[in-house]
């Protein structure tokens, strides 16, 4: 929507390749750790042997294959272990820093819970029949209180005297930044540093937040996550929320899976199953922070009314006593208003939600669908499928790849032959005692040298060019896949685990695993050396690899399939303990207000647990594998040991000695290749998903291009491949006919049978005029305001701007051209600049200019100024709200069309003026089209459009429309100007 996409993928790849850079020195240490360890076994034996002849080259004695192959044996056995502790070094440093980093977080200063909960008499002594308070008894109190977030900070909220008898109504309202949820957060005790005294009746507190706080969860579960489920309260939270209508509306009602922070829920939607939440616990105190800007003023009124209404209200009748934090004065209430901080006169408005109507069945089946199909694909997929391997290493480029399998059959090479060196050295000392000693000593201190230098190249190229490569490339795929998504939501899991697993697993397992030791790419070709030279003592040893490779593949199989599906059942139950605490991290407060902490650490405990079960299945099996495999090898020994002694006159004792010396390593070497193997295929299918993803992922970017080029064989008119700069430079829109509907695909459903957002939408709108787009949530509003920026493709009709139809203009330069500000903006990581101007195009005095006028810059140079980090929690919702529109202040010479879905839904009366007025001014010869989040913002435009059910209903001035006896638009106005405060 804001025309950021080519920013946002040139800032998200520069981080990539940052995030690579600044992995190299790990890669380069664990390259070095890597190639130390291959010292013990590689050098030992060189300076064993050199010691030895040192020794007895004075008494003429001579190095035979018995004492040599003995003396290699004894090496090999000492040096293993030093190997694996090499290997070990880095795991252990980086669960040393892992250890260090928990231990200073345990360490810090616990949460400092100010407040006090003095014993007071029962609440039913201060309650009448009918839910009223006598006022006796007072269940909140803030005595000379002040809040601040950092210590040496200015208060938030200073000399705060402030309190609620029990069953009472009291409400807080006050301009943009004035300390509302600070203040509600310091009640909770969640602000830092407090002064004053701060005493409730419970510990317990019934708390809903203006951003909800949602689980990945059912619906039902969401509501009653925090206490048993009671079926008779259920469902009159239920209606009290208004809630029954929406979930009729879902395929599985309130057993539907919400997604990860509702995905699957407009924003009304949410806000009201945050607040069914914090009222079905039937609190002795509730705290609400502008729990209704999120819904339209006909649910908003009746969701306030059955919930705070003297005579209706449950919360009333249950004599909770309620504190309520908003800057829609427009709520009727029979309680009392505190004000915080300066409080202007309110107006009746509509509060609408920003989200467009969700079609459920096409949006949270189809996502469960599609994910469950993905999975069930991923577990099919054969093993050894060569498209995989082919995309990866298409990722990596073929000469990288073709010096890779060199330096692979090198150190193969470098892992055996010095054995059969060993060979050639003894058959010389048969015939020419200790001559030309020095000689073979030397060629094999070389060949040993040569592979520990061979593996540290082999090592590092794989950690460091190839893992680089592909982790960039891949994570390219990737992005551009995202980016140029026609989906609304694509699944993004794929740049979490399946990237980690490619940056980090995939080349630990072409190389070194440093979680499962020493597992190499080599061991294919290691195994086919050291098979070759266990043969070489007796050919008839090779009459048995027939039978011993059936062996292996039954082994291999077997085991290949049980770790390669408990490895995804790890991944599978590790995913729920990170998604756990991300939204504990994220609902804390929440958690905390419902005392809800220790039912969530044994939530916790018990995803830990189950997370651990696949893995310690996988120890297990990997043991089986180890017991085969040496048993299996120990037949072979036996055989070879046997065939030695049968046949003792004719073979070469030499051969023999490396028949026995390979056997040694040869059960480490299987057991490595097939561990690899296993490594691998789990890594590999991470390389898998992305491609699937890549590959299957819509792109409407490529989808426009080719639409384009149809029209275009097709001769058709009007089809641009690119604007001319400065369009459009009129402004004049016009709808034909539209319609449009949240139909994912004609394969996921059908349709005819998706109720339509839009219905048949006409409209000519002239260059520079301001038009407001209003209605009740799921007219229509924000489909429209999609369908402008062709986000929400079009089932018929057309769009024509300045005389071109959109669907004939490139998508990216079309979005760019237009100016469109949503009530919630996309933040970019970085600085206060890099957010405001993304696009670098205006000068520090405009930014400060426009800052100061909506009464920001005071904010942002406290902060640090334009070039301090961007810190979204420092600005309250309004603000946040008003800084975006700056954002699109600024570029108002992009061109002359104005798009603003809700963008004041989080201001307060006073504020939402100034923005009217700056609107007005700044954007005075510009078409704009606003969906209005109160009425009296639309009433001086030049016309109103009202929806319904994605018709439009009424058109014309606000003042003559509200001259119509039962109009919609006078219905929706009456409504609103009834809702003020009384």
């Amino acid at each position: 929507m804001s025309s950021l996409t080519q920013k946002l993928s040139r800032t998200i790849a520069d981080l990539r390749i940052s995030e690579m850079k600044a992995a190299t020195p790990f890669r380069v240490i664990a390259a070095i750790t890597s190639a130390v360890a291959q010292i013990p076994l590689m050098i030992s034996p060189v300076v064993a042997f050199a010691m030895y002849m040192a020794i007895i080259s004075k008494s003429g004695e001579t190095l035979d294959a018995t004492k040599l192959f003995a003396a290699l044996s004894l090496v090999i056995l000492l040096a293993s272990p030093l190997f694996f502790m090499f290997e070990t070094v880095l795991d252990l440093s980086a669960a040393l820093g892992c250890f260090h980093r928990i231990e200073n977080y345990l360490c810090q200063p616990p949460r400092n819970d100010y407040r006090s909960f003095p014993s007071s008499p029962s609440i039913k002594s201060s309650h009448n029949g009918n839910g009223s308070s006598h006022g006796e008894n007072i269940e909140v109190r803030a005595k000379d209180v002040s809040f601040r977030w950092k210590q040496e900070s200015v208060p938030v909220v200073y000399g705060l005297n402030f309190s609620v008898g029990a069953g009472e109504l009291a409400m807080v309202v006050g301009s943009v930044a004035s300390g509302k949820t600070t203040f509600l957060k310091g009640l909770l005790g969640e602000v830092p540093y407090v002064d004053g005294l701060v005493s409730l009746s419970s510990s317990k507190i019934s708390w809903c937040e203006q951003s909800p706080w949602l689980i990945n969860e059912t619906i039902r579960k969401n509501i009653t996550c925090f206490s048993e489920f009671d079926e008779s309260l259920y469902r009159q939270v239920l209606t009290a929320c208004d809630l029954e209508k929406d979930l009729a509306i879902f395929p599985e009602g309130d057993r539907t899976l919400i997604g990860s922070k509702g995905l699957a829920l407009s924003g009304g939607q949410k806000q009201r199953i945050a607040l069914a939440r914090a009222v079905y616990s039937r609190p002795r105190i509730a705290l609400f922070d502008d729990v209704f800007s999120g819904l339209d003023n006909h649910t908003a009124k009746t969701v306030f009314r059955r919930l705070f209404n003297l005579k209706e209200g449950i919360l009333r009748a249950w004599g909770t006593t309620v504190v309520l934090a908003t800057q829609s004065e427009c709520l009727e209430s029979d309680g009392y208003v505190k004000s915080l901080a300066t409080l202007e006169a309110g107006s009746g408005d509509e509060v609408t939600s920003s989200e467009p109507p969700i079609d459920t069945s096409s949006n949270t089946t189809g996502k469960e669908a599609a994910k469950t199909a993905a999975e069930t694909e991923d577990k099919r997929r054969q093993l050894g499928d060569w498209s995989v391997y082919n995309y990866y290493f298409g990722s990596v480029g073929a000469i990288l790849v073709a010096v890779m399998l060199l330096l692979q059959m090198s150190w193969a090479f470098f892992s055996t032959f010095p054995t059969v060196w060993l060979k050639f050295w003894t058959d010389h000392n048969v015939d020419n005692a200790a001559s030309d000693s020095a000689y073979y000593l030397g060629v094999y201190a070389a060949l040993q040298v040569s592979g520990v230098v061979c593996f540290a190249i082999l090592i590092w190229f794989v950690l460091v060019p190839i893992a680089s490569r592909s982790g960039i490339n891949l994570h390219q795929r990737l992005l551009k896949a995202v980016m140029q998504s026609g989906s609304k939501t694509p699944d993004v899991f794929r740049f979490s685990q399946d990237i980690g697993l490619v940056d980090r697993n995939l080349p630990l397992a072409l190389v070194v695993s440093l979680a499962n030791q020493t597992l190499n790419v080599t061991g294919f070709f290691t195994c086919i050396g050291k098979a070759f030279l266990i043969a070489s003592a007796s050919w008839y040893i090779a009459i048995s690899f027939p039978v011993l490779i059936l062996v292996f593949y039954f082994i291999q199989r077997a085991y290949l399939r049980t770790s390669r599906q408990l490895r995804f059942l790890d991944l599978e139950e590790k995913a729920p303990v990170y998604t756990h605490f991300l939204e504990t991290l994220s609902g804390l407060p929440t958690i905390r207000a419902h005392a809800a902490t220790t039912p969530s650490i044994a939530h916790s405990h018990t995803l830990i647990d189950r997370s651990q079960r696949p893995f310690y299945i996988l120890l297990l099996t990997q043991q089986w594998l180890t017991l085969v495999l040496d048993l299996t090898t120990t037949a072979l020994a036996l055989l070879v040991v046997g065939l030695a002694v049968r046949l003792r006159d004719t073979v070469s004792v030499g051969l023999t000695g490396v028949s026995l010396v390979q056997l040694i390593s040869f059960t480490e070497t299987l057991k490595m290749l097939i561990q690899f193997w296993t490594s691998l295929e789990t890594s590999i299918g991470a390389v898998a998903r992305i491609k699937n993803f890549a590959d299957d992922t819509p792109d409407e970017i490529e989808d426009d291009l080719l639409k384009r080029q149809l029209l275009c064989s097709e001769g058709r008119q009007g089809v641009s491949a690119t604007l001319l700069p400065g369009w459009p430079d009129k402004g004049c829109i016009e709808l034909r006919d539209i319609s449009a509907s949240y139909a994912s695909s004609a394969n996921d459903c059908d349709e005819k049978s998706v109720p339509k957002a839009l219905d048949g939408i006409s409209i000519s709108i002239r260059a520079g005029e301001k038009i407001g787009i209003v209605g009740r949530t799921g007219s229509g509003k924000s489909s429209l305001f999609l369908a402008l920026l062709r986000l929400l493709p079009l089932s018929s009709g057309s769009i024509h701007i300045d005389g071109l139809s959109l669907d004939r203009l490139p998508l990216l330069e079309l979005r760019s051209a237009l100016i469109a500000i949503t009530q919630d903006q996309f933040v970019l990581p970085g600085t206060v600049r890099q957010n405001i101007d993304p696009f670098a195009a205006a000068s520090d005095e405009s930014i400060t200019s426009t800052l100061t006028r909506l009464g920001l810059w005071d904010a942002i140079q406290e902060k640090g100024g334009l070039d301090a980090e961007f810190a979204e929690e420092a600005l309250s919702h309004g603000q946040r709200q008003l800084f975006f529109l700056a954002r699109a202040v600024l570029r108002h010479e992009v061109g002359k069309i104005v798009l603003l879905d809700e963008a004041t839904s989080s201001v307060d009366s006073h504020t939402e003026r100034m923005v009217k007025d700056l609107i007005r001014e700044e954007f005075k010869e510009h078409t704009v089209i606003a969906i209005a989040h109160r009425l009296e913002t639309v009433a001086d435009f030049d016309r109103v459009v009202v929806l319904d059910k994605g018709h439009i209903v009424e058109v014309g001035e606000p003042q003559s429309l509200l001259l119509e006896k039962g109009g919609k638009f006078k219905e929706l106005w009456d409504a609103s100007r009834q809702n003020r405060v009384s």
